[in-house]
């Protein structure tokens, strides 16, 4: 949120305005400047660049059928356990995980079942903790062809900032992408598929977007899983790829 400061000119025969010093502003307190404002984004942006270097990175030599598929609100929770490497709490996760243990008013009945549900818990996040290539796909996959930008615009929780996916089985856990931004585009694709993608586009659930992503970090602070894209993919439902980047 934006502050606005108006300056006031005080004039010394007006005695009458002495009230008003409170909110002056120092003669010699400087206004921002240009420069200051492109010297904070600047840091900003140098920052976000050391950030993105020390993240782990994807190995595109991985084979896309090797990645697997990401439809779960718990898959993102137990990867977001795996990674952050915080102390487990089991209550909370039992929660999601059991729908036995999140409907049970009994304690005695909730305790035994945490016992057992304990290292199935450590097992799932072990799992996920081994498995970081995932595709995601998205029933609603490109807006119509632009033709000033000669490609069609991606859904835009991909590419939008501080946009983020999630699943309704479990919402507390998100996904986010680190390298969206590269993706706000299906470019290069000839003009027979774009045609042909663009009739699609009018034919009710007809075709898929598929990300393929690495998953490179935790922010505990949101419970947001950050990942790299690799690959994207626009389908049809028979899963034959139309064009993909």
């Amino acid at each position: 949120m934006r502050q606005f400061i108006c300056p006031l000119i005080i004039v010394a025969a007006i005695v009458g305005l002495a009230g008003c010093k409170e909110n002056a502003v120092p003669a010699n307190t400087a206004a921002p400047t240009l420069s200051d404002a492109t010297s904070a984004k600047a840091a900003e942006s140098a920052k976000q660049a050391v950030l993105e270097k020390a993240r782990d990175k994807a190995d595109k030599s991985v084979p896309l059928e090797s990645y697997q598929e990401l439809n779960s609100g718990n898959q993102l929770m137990y990867s977001y356990l795996a990674l952050a490497g915080l102390p487990v709490d089991y209550r909370d996760i039992a929660r999601s995980a059991s729908v036995d243990y999140a409907r049970s008013s009994d304690e005695f009945q909730k305790n035994d079942l945490l016992k057992a549900l304990q290292p199935q818990i450590d097992a799932a996040i072990a799992k996920a903790g081994s498995q970081r290539y995932f595709k995601i796909v998205i029933n609603d996959p490109v807006q119509k062809y632009d033709f000033e930008n000669k490609g069609f615009p991606v859904n835009s929780s991909v590419w939008e900032n501080n946009s983020y996916r999630y699943f309704s089985d479990n919402s507390s856990y998100r996904l986010s992408f680190t390298n969206g931004a590269g993706f706000h585009y299906l470019l290069n694709v000839p003009e027979e598929v774009a045609r042909n993608i663009e009739h699609l586009r009018g034919v009710y659930n007809s075709m898929n977007l598929v990300i393929y992503c690495f998953v490179q970090e935790a922010d505990p602070a949101s419970k947001m899983l950050k990942a790299e894209i690799v690959k994207i993919a626009v389908t049809d439902k028979k899963g034959a790829v139309l064009a993909q980047q």
